[in-house]
């Protein structure tokens, strides 16, 4: 049977219906797309919780304050790899003992765990900006814990003043208010070249890790700046492969009073960090030495590159009450082993009782197995010297290798307790062992007379008469560095060749344990 036509009136009529039907649907469909699009790209998205916790995406023009406050412990925070963060944001105290992780989208493309990144990343990071006014790109809320940073940038966004970039904990906090358990892997800290940053992260706080990162820049002429400085946190720091550069000291802990009495940074390892200043700060900014302790204990610098302590000495161990309400100061129970102590106007100031305020007095502190090179006060300025000591207790200077143009040991102030200084290769150089009004035998008469100096070399590199060079008993003397028995002192060699004669008497550092330890540096 023929299936009979519509009418034209009601074909037209029905097609007028669907027209209508589809301009209906794309008025009401379009703009929910492109809500969700937008949703998607500049706000917060959650996945579904899995065992390790929650997934928070923050896109470019996300709420990054948001999604810290709305994070659980175990949570992971993903950032858009080159988006902008700009505040101060404060990480909360949060229930749950797992850490809130914050890493960048791209973490996959950054070196892996374990390797240091460099600037050369910073595309692949998100940026944490400082605001400016005096704040921080990050701080911490009372008592906040367990956050994780991996693969962040952090800076400030224009030319403000900023004093910590990185703020943990505060100068007037109490120790139930004091944050703990944060970690910064492979991040990159600096100034804005315009402005002023004081600090890059202040390490107020307790159980802290920084790692594989890269925090550099930090130098103002008129400003004492730090990479990394603590002088309120309990301690249990490890601080470990990053590069750190920093006009007056690139690791600082001390220099202020704390807040909490007696509380004094505990159990703090420094290891395989390069430690430096570009040449081109000399004169023009304000620079100290590279590494100071002023109030610290249990400390275990190993396998760092300490170096560029322009017309500074290198290492200071210096114990301050540095406002005089701190009278528990101390420096105790510290090893320096394996390190490259090289470029600088000196080795290493002991001062081991405050010299202005009360303190308590440094005991325990071994200097062991380094490598201290190029100490030269006519490249580098001061005054080329090994050590400055005053006072302290149990000091041992042992099995280093020293190339320095000024005095071995420079005492002043008080006599030094049982310090042992044995097994080191070093120059007389014009005076040797010195002191306040008196050199030579007379310096451990007054200021080491219970000490032990033994199986040293000393080099007479000035071709000094042998009877105006005082070597203490258990001791020798050697005419110039080709006598020790380096493999090629001339190209960097120091291991003793097997024809030493010192060889078996394992004096000097061991080259090969202290390779075995920097090697892991990255240089820059």
């Amino acid at each position: 049977m023929k299936r009979l036509e519509k009418p034209n009136w009601q074909r037209n009529r029905e097609k007028r219906k669907k027209f209508w039907l589809v301009l209906l649907c794309a008025f009401l469909l379009v703009p929910l797309a492109v809500g969700v699009y937008f949703l998607g790209k500049n706000l917060i998205s959650e996945t579904e919780p899995s065992v390790s916790g929650a997934t928070i995406y923050v896109r470019a023009g996300g709420n990054l304050q948001s999604a810290i406050d709305r994070a659980k412990a175990g949570d992971t925070i993903v950032l858009e790899a080159g988006a902008k963060f700009v505040g101060s944001f404060t990480l909360p105290n949060k229930a749950g003992a797992e850490f809130i992780t914050i890493q960048s989208s791209e973490l996959d493309k950054l070196p892996k765990d374990g390797v240091r990144v460099s600037p050369s990343d910073a595309a692949l990071m998100p940026k944490i900006l400082s605001r400016g006014e005096g704040e921080p790109a990050l701080k911490t809320a009372p008592n906040a814990h367990h956050f994780r940073f991996v693969g962040i940038e952090f800076a400030p966004l224009g030319s403000d003043y900023v004093y910590n970039l990185v703020a943990l904990g505060t100068d007037n906090q109490t120790s139930a208010e004091m944050p703990k358990g944060f970690e910064f892997d492979r991040c990159y800290l600096h100034p804005n070249p315009p402005g002023k940053t004081r600090r890059g992260i202040a390490l107020n706080s307790a159980e802290t890790v920084i790692k594989n990162s890269y925090l550099a820049g930090f130098a103002y002429k008129e400003e004492e700046t730090q990479a990394i400085a603590g002088w309120n946190g309990a301690g249990g720091y490890k601080i470990i492969n990053n590069y750190l550069e920093a006009g007056a000291e690139n690791i600082l802990f001390g220099g202020a009073d704390p807040s909490i009495k007696n509380l004094v940074p505990t159990d703090i390892e420094i290891r395989n960090n390069l430690m430096t200043k570009p040449a081109e700060w000399r004169g023009n900014v304000t620079i100290k030495c590279t590494f100071e302790l002023k109030n610290a204990r249990n400390v275990r610098v190993i396998g760092n590159i300490i170096e560029n302590s322009f017309d500074e000495m290198a290492v200071r161990l210096t114990i301050r009450n540095q406002n005089g309400t701190a009278p528990w100061s101390v420096i105790e129970d510290v090893v320096m082993q394996d390190n490259i102590i090289r470029n600088s106007g000196g080795g290493i100031n002991f001062l081991g009782r405050d010299d202005v305020y009360p303190s308590a007095t440094m005991k325990r502190v071994q200097i062991i197995n380094n490598l201290f090179e190029n100490l030269d006060s006519r490249k580098f300025g001061a005054d080329g010297r090994f050590i400055t000591i005053s006072g302290g207790e149990d000091i041992t200077v042992a099995n280093n290798t020293v190339f320095h143009d000024g005095n071995v040991i420079t005492a002043h102030g008080d006599a030094s307790r049982r310090f042992v200084f044995q097994k080191n290769i070093f120059s007389n150089n014009n005076y040797g062992f010195a002191g306040e009004g008196v050199i030579g035998k007379s310096v451990f008469a007054k200021y080491f007379a219970d000490s032990t100096v033994a199986d040293n070399v000393i080099v007479n590199g000035k071709n000094i008469p042998k009877g105006d060079i005082y070597v203490p008993p258990r001791n020798a003397l050697v005419d110039g560095f080709n006598a020790v028995g380096f493999t090629n002192w001339q190209t960097g060699n120091y291991r003793l060749a097997p024809n030493s004669k010192f060889k078996d008497k394992k004096i000097g550092c061991e080259i090969d344990i202290l390779e075995t330890e920097t090697r892991k540096i990255q240089k820059k």
